[in-house]
């Protein structure tokens, strides 16, 4: 730098009407020969500072002129604090720079009172480095930004932003990090510690990452279980708790740092001895806080042992037990994914325990057809779903004991004592004169109906799935329910008995008579119907030529042209399934029923979906050719009915055929004449749920019986569109209260202003308050508006809030902001708060 722009650049950090000193510590002494030519404006003077000079420097300055203005000059580098006598008269002084620190400055407009904290890391700035430090566009510079953005570039971010600093690092290694690594080289360790403790409030006399988080997961731990951990744990806590808590909720919900916080989550909670010492925290604080994993087991071990001690209306926190699963499973909880199956296990089960004490069979078959059609058929579906949750996590010691109680609740409180009892009703004549739809009438009944519904254009696709009892179906109806394209009713009819494949199959064909033979030969029509594609499309087809039969899977993988030729010039399309049946009959895939009615049900809808979109369909029928009934616990000899096998022609695990009635207390036999005058045969049922000794398959899924599982089938009607559906999504609005806020920590209510339906769907947001500069001041809260009740009580949502640290001003306006999960950037609404805390820094 030449001496005339010092002179300047000296004469100008002089200026004004108070008086100045300008330290100026020339490093390498480059201009020492030159000083005495400097020219500085009148009234301004230059003192040189020299090793021995000191103490008179000090008492010029400070005594015997302390009027004038001075330019201090030393040729040699600033000496340490602690051996500087003028230390505290150059921190109130100004400081002037000649080298390279200097010519640095200007040419990043970086001021001159923070040409300090540049000179202090003179090693950072290489061309590289500081081309980084330029493009990190830092909107002013101080010399805490500067100190961040080395740090920042230091640790190879793009953004001068100290929550990215800090998961950056965090993800470089508790242990060996590279990146503090950098910082000790470059001195700036120390600051980034300073910067720790300023933030977070974390300090320690020997800091490390590992403690930081200690710091930080127990602040956040505490503050959500109202400050009820062990006492030897509150000397770890911040006293910066909402930010420590802002820092924990970002590192959870981070996609790059949600498997770092598991990891470090885990090994802190086994460094605190956690599955010890969480029994000192009560229940009721544990129920909202998800720091640990340990909290949500011991929240499952606590429902598990009060289900199983018959205890269902124990509560936390005034929460019963099904709704501290709903509850745990939100997504603003962090292990809600972990634990999900878990949570749904022990609702499932539950239920099943609860519901079955509530219910009583109904007197009539008629009554006993609408009540289990109306709500009963749950109980089935929370079985089915108990277990296949449970299957989804393997029975350990903890689970066995429920699986065992509801195994015991549906098997023989409910299984049996309702199919009893329905034998009792379903007496021969009931069974004859039943006045609702029957499956033999199917055709009649649904098809044929629906086909004149469309007019030249009434094609009509039925799909038949094999065993796809009436709680599956309704399941499926829920999901196309929510389809916006879907237009759906069900409805149900009885089945014929023997409720099994071949008879069922046969009876859903069109058709004037149907006749069983000897060895269970179905002939429709004087044509034999055996279980196989190319006789029921011989059937179909002799009714209506343009039908088709098809193997569900067949259509499933056809291609776009594959499937107009299968269907080209159709006008009644049979599609067969064979998910759920084909796994229940044998011995060694029979208890994965409940996973292929999951996959059953996933298929149809998919498919139903396929075809509207590829052919134009539009007129869909799903039904059954019968149920099913499924235990899971091997049967006893005492459940199984030995017979005389000489007095029937056909025998099977659920049922048997004989010219014969059979005279047994377990049995009850019923003519099929109902079928057509012809059989005039008997079938013989079990009353119960026991089975018939008879060899072959697998003992635990049983179909051909008599009993509501087996018998009342499904009948879904389904009118899709292929255009594009006009649909939106539920509005979600803040429930007005206040809109000033005292406090850090915040509670508000929102409601999801529709109930959800096949127009209107679900909408994910995420809210957070931010300032006036649309800078972040609490962390993400997830609102899922998903419900379908049409109670709007059961639409409410109340959602807590954190808010930063901060110096919050009463006139400057703040913001909730209600915006979109999936793209944050889109605002759904925005709501204006003012902020009146006292005394948060």
């Amino acid at each position: 730098m030449k001496l005339k722009e010092i002179e300047n650049k000296l004469n100008t950090l002089l200026a004004g009407t108070e008086r100045k000193i300008v330290f100026w510590y020339d490093d390498d002494a480059s201009y020492e020969e030159e000083i005495d030519q400097l020219h500085l404006a009148s009234g301004n003077k230059l003192w040189k500072l020299t090793e021995g000079n000191w103490f008179q420097t000090k008492l010029l300055l400070e005594i015997n002129d302390a009027q004038s203005n001075y330019v201090v000059y030393a040729p040699f580098p600033r000496p340490d604090d602690r051996e500087n006598l003028l230390a505290d008269t150059f921190y109130y002084s100004e400081h002037f720079y000649s080298d390279k620190i200097m010519q640095l400055c200007g040419e990043l407009g970086i001021p001159a009172k923070c040409q300090d904290v540049v000179k202090k890391y003179q090693k950072f700035w290489n061309a590289n480095q500081t081309l980084k430090f330029q493009n990190l566009q830092m909107g002013e510079y101080t010399s805490e930004n500067i100190e961040l953005g080395v740090m920042c570039v230091l640790a190879g971010l793009k953004v001068c932003n100290f929550e990215e600093l800090i998961r950056k690092i965090l993800l470089a290694g508790i242990e060996e990090n590279a990146v503090l690594k950098k910082f000790r080289t470059y001195q700036i360790l120390d600051s980034f510690w300073r910067k720790c403790e300023w933030q977070y409030g974390y300090k320690d006399s020997v800091p490390s990452l590992k403690k930081f988080l200690v710091t930080m997961l127990l602040t956040y731990t505490d503050m959500f279980a109202d400050s009820q951990i062990p006492k030897e744990w509150k000397s770890f806590l911040s006293k910066k708790q909402n930010d420590a808590i802002i820092f924990v909720k970002n590192m959870m919900n981070h996609d790059d740092t949600r498997a770092f916080y598991d990891a470090i989550a885990e090994d802190i909670g086994r460094e605190l001895n956690l599955d010890q010492r969480i029994i000192e925290i009560p229940l009721e604080n544990v129920v909202n806080c998800d720091s640990f994993r340990q909290f949500d087991e011991n929240l499952i071990q606590w429902m598990l042992a009060k289900i199983e001690d018959g205890m269902l209306d124990e509560k936390i926190a005034g929460m019963t037990i099904p709704e501290i699963c709903e509850n745990r499973m939100k997504s603003c909880y962090h292990y809600a994914k972990v634990f999900e199956d878990h949570y749904r296990m022990i609702f499932n089960g539950y239920k099943v325990i609860r519901e079955v004490s509530m219910q009583t069979f109904q007197p009539t078959i008629q009554e006993a057809v609408r009540d289990y059609t109306e709500y009963t058929f749950q109980i089935d579906t929370w079985y089915r779903k108990f277990y296949y949750y449970l299957d989804r996590i393997g029975i350990q010691e903890e689970t066995g004991k429920l699986r065992n109680l509801v195994e015991n609740v549906y098997t023989n409180r409910y299984l049996a004592d309702f199919s009893y009892k329905w034998n009792q009703s379903l007496s021969a004549e009931q069974y004859r004169t039943y006045s609702g739809s029957r499956q033999e009438d199917f055709f009649h009944d649904f098809v044929s109906p629906m086909m004149k519904e469309g007019g030249r254009d009434g094609r009509v696709i039925v799909i038949i799935s094999d065993a796809f009892r009436y709680e599956c179906a309704k399941e499926l109806q829920r999901k196309l329910d929510l389809d916006e394209k879907c237009e759906v009713r069900m409805s149900h009819m009885l089945s014929v008995l023997p409720s099994e494949t071949t008879l069922g199959m046969a009876s859903l064909l069109p058709h004037q008579e149907i006749m069983v033979r000897d060895g269970l030969d179905v002939y429709v029509d004087d044509m034999k119907c055996g279980n196989n594609m190319s006789d029921r499309r011989r059937i179909l087809q002799k009714r209506f030529p343009k039908g088709e039969c098809l193997d569900f899977d067949g259509v499933k993988h056809a291609s776009p042209q594959e499937l107009r030729e299968m269907t080209q010039d159709k006008n009644v399309i049979y599609i067969y399934q064979n998910q759920i049946d084909n796994r229940g009959e044998s011995l060694k895939s029979e208890n994965e029923v409940f996973n292929a009615c999951q996959e059953a049900i996933e298929e149809i809808q998919s498919l139903i979906r396929r075809l509207t979109e590829r052919i134009s369909a539009t007129r869909f029928l799903v039904t059954a050719d019968h149920g099913f009934i499924y235990k899971r616990d091997k049967l006893e000899e005492s459940e199984k009915i030995s017979t005389d096998r000489s007095k029937v022609f056909y025998l099977n695990k659920r049922f048997m055929l004989s010219y014969n009635e059979i005279s047994n207390d377990a049995l009850v036999s019923r003519m099929m004449i109902y079928l057509g005058k012809m059989n005039e045969f008997y079938v013989t049922t079990p009353r119960g749920t026991d089975i018939i000794k008879a060899p072959g398959g697998g003992q635990n899924y049983v179909h051909g019986g008599s009993s509501p599982q087996e018998m009342i089938l499904p009948v879904i009607k389904v009118l899709t569109s292929r255009g594009k559906a006009d649909t939106s999504k539920v509005n979600v609005e803040l429930s007005y209260g206040s809109n000033r806020i005292t406090n850090i920590v915040v509670y508000l209510e929102f409601i999801q202003m529709e109930a959800v339906t096949d127009t209107l769907k679900p909408r994910k947001l995420i809210a957070f308050f931010v300032d006036e500069t649309g800078e972040k001041i609490s962390y993400d809260v997830p609102i899922i508006a998903d419900h379908m009740e049409q109670d709007p009580r059961i639409r409410m949502m109340k959602e807590k809030f954190i808010l930063k640290s901060g110096n919050y001003s009463r006139g400057q306006d703040y913001y909730l902001v209600l915006a979109d999960m999936e793209k944050p950037t889109e605002e759904h609404r925005r709501y204006k708060f003012e902020i009146d805390i006292a005394g948060i820094i």
